[in-house]
């Protein structure tokens, strides 16, 4: 499988199908400071003991603070045959959008 890339403003169209899993990859501590709506935390040192127990049937909506980190991780594991996307930009471009007064 390959890995998908997203834009923050699909986010929202994923998670209400209810299809789709958000991770955050970010520390416990900046998803503590601030997520995106239905995210859980799964830290990057994490990831390989929740995706062990991750149906490979389910969509997972992987991001970090920048993207590089989701990319990476979820180039890992779409090669393993997990349903992978990245949020381009990361919770930063999300931000962004919230900013700029997208209705996320």
């Amino acid at each position: 499988m390959e890995l998908c890339m997203i834009g923050a403003k699909d986010i929202s169209v994923y998670v209400r199908k209810r299809e789709a899993i958000l991770v955050d990859l970010r520390s416990e501590d900046d998803y503590r400071d601030f997520h995106i709506r239905g995210a859980i935390s799964v830290p990057a040192k994490q990831l390989s003991c929740f995706m062990k127990r991750a149906d490979k049937n389910r969509l997972y909506i992987f991001y970090c603070q920048h993207g590089s980190q989701s990319i990476q991780e979820g180039r890992i594991y779409a090669r393993r045959g997990y349903r992978i996307c990245s949020v381009a930009g990361g919770i930063e471009g999300y931000v962004r959008l919230l900013r700029n007064g997208r209705n996320l």
